[in-house]
């Protein structure tokens, strides 16, 4: 079980994203904004220590946002606070996000110290103008400085998150990307498809015919091509999006896919402890005042019924390569899942999806590409 802090503040705001996060634009202003989020990020920690009791924590993830653009002093002192507050174990995966733009040398050693074991780069291309495209902050030549300065600092666990489908992307762009990426040696890498989310410039370009993005067919074989290239390079397809070397597996990102509790922290943060899932409202100066008089501020919050549950543990499993192990899946909930979603699973099989062996049901090669009709499956 595991702990996700959400750090919503960016540099600027990507053209593709609708994630939580706030521009940084006066120096000074966020400062005094930076420190009394960390603050509230202990308040928040403190009221959850009490209500999650004493089972062990064995992951933390920092992401955003830009963790990053938080001085790193500060930044380190908040993790070691933290590791002190929670009842994490002896030594849990500590994951931060960052990027290329705002890691330096000396912030990479301080988040070491203060036991940061991870760090998740958003890379997305090593092309300038695809970066400039979608408005990334970074250039190309600080990527493989940031590696540098991260294993100087001694974190070897350094993951690069890549995206296909961008304006102007062409499959040998992709090539070089991951080429790119994988001669940089990390031991873990992401690749996502662009998606065009509600709301967001990119979206409203693409819909005002003023930019062109790659077509379902050719992010197809774009995604074709990374499975090749990195599982040619030696590193393991384990979750649908993510590849990583013999023994490296995102170990907080499995909580998800395990569908397992987690402490949720921060403006915009969601969390799923003892049966409830919780929303932190996106709102960061609410977030600061409301934990000034001591509670949270939810956007919203539910229970999840056993079935729900066992719904959701089907669905998210199904992006595990590995799949599900039916054995496991019984002795959770006290019932198969050959018997619950019996009429699903014949009929991903009947149009092969999905393949059961040895007491697994896991996604196909065929499957992979259709994705949200496997995991759509097993929504009851």
């Amino acid at each position: 079980m595991g702990v996700y802090v959400h750090v919503p503040f960016c540099a600027q705001k990507c053209y593709y994203c609708d994630f939580h996060s706030v521009v940084v634009s006066d120096e000074e202003d966020f400062s005094e904004v930076a420190g009394n989020y960390l603050i509230s990020l202990r308040q928040e920690a403190l009221y959850y220590r009490s209500v999650w009791g004493e089972s062990p924590l064995n992951t933390l993830f920092v992401g955003g946002g830009t963790p990053s653009l938080i001085p790193p002093k500060e930044l380190a002192a908040f993790i070691v606070l933290l590791r002190e507050t929670l009842p994490f174990v002896r030594e849990p995966e500590i994951s931060m996000e960052a990027n290329p733009h705002s890691l330096t040398h000396e912030g990479a050693e301080q988040l070491s110290m203060a036991g940061v074991n991870r760090v998740s780069l958003g890379v997305q291309a090593f092309q300038d103008r695809l970066l400039e495209a979608i408005g990334r902050a970074h250039r190309s030549e600080q990527i493989g400085e940031s590696v540098a300065a991260l294993r100087q600092a001694g974190i070897e666990n350094i993951n690069l998150d890549l995206m296909f489908g961008l304006p102007g992307q062409s499959q040998r762009d992709w090539v070089e990307t991951l080429e790119l990426a994988s001669a940089l040696k990390p031991t873990h890498v992401s690749c996502y498809g662009l998606i065009l989310e509600d709301e967001t410039p990119l979206t409203r370009w693409v819909s005002e015919g003023l930019v062109d993005v790659p077509k379902d067919d050719e992010q197809a074989e774009m995604f074709e091509t990374a499975c090749r290239i990195l599982k040619g390079d030696g590193y393991n397809h384990y979750e649908i999006s993510n590849f990583c070397k013999p023994g490296w597996q995102c170990k907080h990102n499995l909580l998800y896919w395990h569908n397992k509790p987690f402490i949720g922290l921060g403006s915009g943060a969601t969390g799923y402890i003892k049966g409830l899932r919780y929303k932190n409202a996106p709102d960061v100066q609410g977030y600061i005042e409301s934990w000034g008089r001591g509670a949270p501020l939810y956007e919203g919050f539910n229970e999840v019924s056993l079935d729900q549950e066992m719904d959701e543990t089907m669905m998210v499993g199904m992006r595990l390569l590995r799949g599900i192990d039916e054995r496991a899946f019984r002795s959770r909930y006290q019932v198969g899942f050959s018997d619950l979603y019996r009429e699903a699973i014949e009929d991903l099989l009947a149009r092969g999806l999905v393949e059961y062996t040895e007491g697994r049901l896991r996604v196909t090669y065929q499957g992979l590409f259709l994705e949200n009709q496997v995991s759509g499956a097993f929504l009851r």
